[in-house]
């Protein structure tokens, strides 16, 4: 995969040679991110993610694990023919401030294979044996 950098300090990298996903890094200024707040956050990162695959934004387990920051949209999607800057909006679910440093390591970006069918549009489907069961059909009753 290519990418190009706006912003040089903002190197994105892996911890281990065999991490599924790249840490992206916040180009912000350090700032504090207030109770119930959101904010768009810059990576300096653009990428020319391979063809039949798609880049996933999911926030670093980290983050999500030791403070109250998660991604607004939870999982960011980024198409193989957008080349932006890939950005994240951070919410803060918390109820104090949280700080987020310049160049600290916010998202992880993964690449994923990704299938793209025709669309064929018929007047009905075919059998299965679960048909419509949705949420909670196989749930055994109490």
């Amino acid at each position: 995969m290519k990418i190009r950098l706006t912003d040089t300090k903002a190197w994105p990298g892996r911890a281990h040679e065999t991490d599924a996903g790249l840490d992206l890094r916040s180009t912000e200024p350090t700032f504090m991110l207030a109770p119930k707040e959101k904010k768009l956050i810059g990576t300096g990162v653009h990428a020319e993610i391979p063809k039949n695959h798609f880049g996933m934004v999911v926030i670093r387990s980290g983050i999500g694990t030791k403070t109250n920051l998660e991604l607004a949209n939870k999982v960011g999607i980024i198409d193989s023919d957008y080349r932006g800057e890939i950005m994240a909006m951070i919410r803060n679910i918390g109820d104090t401030g949280e700080l987020i440093e310049q160049y600290s390591p916010i998202v992880q970006l993964i690449i994923v294979p990704c299938l793209i069918p025709e669309i064929e549009v018929v007047p009905r489907l075919s059998e299965t044996k679960r048909g419509n069961g949705g949420f909670g059909h196989t749930t055994k009753k109490l």
